[in-house]
């Protein structure tokens, strides 16, 4: 663990006068001379959200108060540490505390609701603040854009502490604690007391961070100390080579996955940069990104459907919470299965629609009956194809286009165009 010790230039007399000027009491910081501020001890949450090592790191602090956070993430050797807090007492505070330590941490007043931050940084804090907010999730949205590796929060739920603000009785709370509940209060200065905004329950907080968004590798929540509330760590992914293996419903993408690790389609590993198959294995299907795993990753290969979001309510590749996973990787190749309709309607009869239909009635999924139906028109699979190109034009990425034909043929997406739809527009 890096050397913990400030380098403060100040005299015992004066850390004291500035203890007794003014009221410090919320977080209890060690000051030198074995002093102290008071109030609540964190110790037991920072080495939770904190490893002993941040050497190199950058760490931002939201709703720092008087700095806390900040202060141990500099003792654990963090190269640049910046709090942020909308009251300009706490930030003075915070800077005053800053000086008295000889801590290198930076206090802005900022409101992360009115303000954009630009700057990414490694550990993203978001301890005690998400319930204030007016729109809460707008505000984590803007948390993991700038966030590279961890995002920790620590929220109000209906614990025992919170729960009693808001009249929520013992035998209601136990079922809506149970439950992926955002509990909402009329506001946070209604009544005699202040009432945070929002409570979410931790499998809220998971489903928002593991479902709706599959930027992260792993999500864990831990029990607070605090208030009775929990905490929550998200780990974003970072993969340096990401191939996705993608194509329409019932296409070979499984074939294509299982070859390719296996060393099986050498013409197309040489094309796409994969020299030894096995060391991308075993490969992650899209329907399965919210499962825990490494955050970093050298190499991975994703089988993507690329009619996946079509006939549901995203609609579109862009709103396909899958595609989050292209934010998280370096290099990005996509190699797309171009398989003739002729065969798309055969394989998607033979794989999907016959061995799930008895006495005449099919007993799949509607999807697979909606997608035969779009399979019966040549225009439309092509028109599918275009969307998914147009898609991936919008991406800094490779792209290789593969028909799994013997041999095998490979094109650009230029040469697709000219070489393969062309001959389908001229039948037309």
């Amino acid at each position: 663990m890096p050397d913990p010790i400030f380098e403060t230039t100040w005299s015992r007399e004066q850390v004291e006068r500035m203890l007794a000027a003014d009221d410090f009491a919320y977080q209890d910081i060690a000051l030198p001379y074995g002093l102290s501020t008071g109030g609540h001890e964190r110790s037991a949450t920072a080495q939770m959200i904190f490893p002993d090592d941040l050497s190199g790191k950058t760490v931002l602090d939201l709703g720092s108060k008087f700095g806390y956070f900040c202060f141990e993430a500099l003792k654990r050797g963090a190269d640049r540490v910046l709090g942020l807090d909308v009251d300009p007492e706490s930030v003075r505070k915070a800077r005053l505390l800053a000086d008295c330590l000889g801590a290198k941490a930076s206090f802005e007043q900022f409101d992360v609701e009115k303000h954009t931050l630009d700057e990414k940084f490694d550990y993203v804090l978001c301890l005690n603040l998400l319930h204030h907010m007016k729109n809460p999730l707008s505000l984590l949205e803007n948390l993991i854009s700038i966030t590279n590796e961890r995002l920790v929060l620590e929220v109000a739920s209906l614990g025992r502490h919170d729960r009693r603000k808001v009249g929520v009785s013992p035998i209601a709370n136990y079922f809506l604690e149970r439950s992926p509940i955002v509990f909402v209060s009329r506001n946070g200065t209604w009544g005699k007391r202040s009432v945070q905004k929002f409570f979410f329950t931790s499998g809220a907080i998971d489903n928002l961070l593991r479902f709706h968004r599959n930027i992260f590798a792993k999500v864990e929540t831990r029990k607070s100390d605090h208030k009775d509330r929990y905490v929550t760590i998200a780990h974003k992914r970072r993969i340096k080579r990401l191939v996705v293996v993608n194509g329409p419903t019932a296409s070979g993408k499984k074939t294509c996955c299982r070859k390719l690790v296996a060393n099986e389609l050498p013409e197309v590993a040489a094309r796409i940069g994969i020299e030894d198959g096995a060391e991308w294995g075993p490969y992650v299907h899209a329907n399965r990104l919210w499962q825990p795993s490494e955050p970093e990753r050298d190499k991975m290969i994703l089988h993507y459907d690329f009619l996946r979001p079509h006939l549901r309510s995203a609609k579109t590749n862009d709103r396909d919470e899958a595609m989050d996973v292209l934010q998280t990787a370096e290099h990005t190749t996509f190699l797309t299965i171009w398989t003739p309709p002729e065969r798309l309607r055969r394989q998607i009869l033979e794989g999907e629609i016959l061995p799930r239909t008895k006495f005449g009635h099919f007993f799949g999924r509607k999807r697979h009956k909606l997608i035969a139906r779009e399979y019966e028109d040549d225009a439309r699979i092509l028109e599918h194809y275009r969307s998914w190109f147009r898609f991936t034009e919008s991406h800094d990425a490779d792209h290789v286009v593969v028909c799994l034909s013997d041999p095998v043929e490979l094109y650009s997406v230029a040469e697709w165009e000219e070489r393969v739809a062309a001959q389908y527009e001229v039948a037309r």
